[in-house]
């Protein structure tokens, strides 16, 4: 009897450390895809340190029903110069932007021919805009008379509401290529019909452009300025004739236009 005893419990305990090594291998296991991975240092063989996992973060994309406040900072340059100015703005951005309050996140564009840089920024509210438009243009070296600005820009605000996108909403992710086109308007003339024939005229270069996934149309706080920006499959420049036709294009009665193929050389986020 005491035999048979003896033999139950050594059963019963091999049975318990079996399924207390089972369930060891499992939490071990299960808990591969969360934990940090570890590596020993390579001061102290004998210590552990661990590496953060790399931060994912969701692609900018350009949306209509976005709450934010977005900013376009246009920038001449010169070739020459591109470069250098690129480094510095986005080492100040990266310095000082990142932790203003009601940052959301910045993009820097740079223009192919070198000839211009140009900041997407936005903001949780008007509040964290004023306070920091104050900074941004200090460092961006804009001018601080809004007459001047709105001779080089075309309005005096660098605020701008996103009126439509066509095709697929057009992403500021750091491999994209964009074409922005910017109408000045001409005094005594609608903002209303530019407008509108912006819009379609939009809505057609997606349609038939092939280079073009998508691509929206904003319009400055003050009306002042127009935009239409297309998002480019690749680095060969849209089609610029794409028109409706007739002797005039479009917006020859009603504004000045420029247009540059920019890339994503920098996202900023907040820190």
């Amino acid at each position: 009897m005491n035999a048979a005893r003896t033999h139950v419990v050594s059963d019963v305990r091999r049975a318990v450390c079996g399924l207390l090594l089972a369930g060891l291998a499992l939490t071990a296991c299960g808990s591969r895809d969360v934990a940090p991975r570890v590596v020993p240092s390579a001061t102290r063989p004998n210590s552990i340190v661990t590496t953060p996992s790399a931060i994912v973060h969701a692609p900018i994309v350009i949306d209509g029903a976005d709450m934010d406040i977005v900013e376009l900072w246009p920038l001449n340059v010169t070739p020459a110069h591109q470069i250098e100015e690129t480094r510095r703005v986005v080492e100040q951005l990266q310095a000082e932007l990142t932790l203003q309050p009601g940052f959301r996140y910045a993009v820097l564009l740079a223009s192919g021919d070198g000839a211009g840089l140009l900041l997407w920024c936005a903001w949780e509210g008007d509040g964290s805009a004023d306070r920091g438009d104050v900074r941004l243009a200090a460092w961006l070296r804009v001018e601080t008379d809004t007459a001047l600005f709105r001779a080089r820009v075309g309005t005096t605000t660098p605020r701008v509401r996103i009126r439509r996108t066509a095709g697929a909403r057009p992403a500021l992710t750091a491999t994209a290529m964009v074409q922005l086109t910017r109408y000045v308007m001409k005094r005594g003339h609608s903002f209303t019909a530019l407008a509108a024939l912006a819009d379609s005229n939009l809505a057609m270069r997606v349609l038939q452009d092939t280079s073009a996934s998508g691509g929206a149309t904003l319009m400055a706080a003050d009306s002042g300025a127009l935009y239409m920006l297309l998002q480019a499959r690749n680095a060969t420049a849209l089609d610029p004739k794409l028109r409706s036709g007739g002797s005039l294009p479009f917006w020859a009665p009603f504004a000045d236009r420029d247009e540059q193929l920019l890339a994503v050389v920098a996202v900023i986020r907040p820190r």
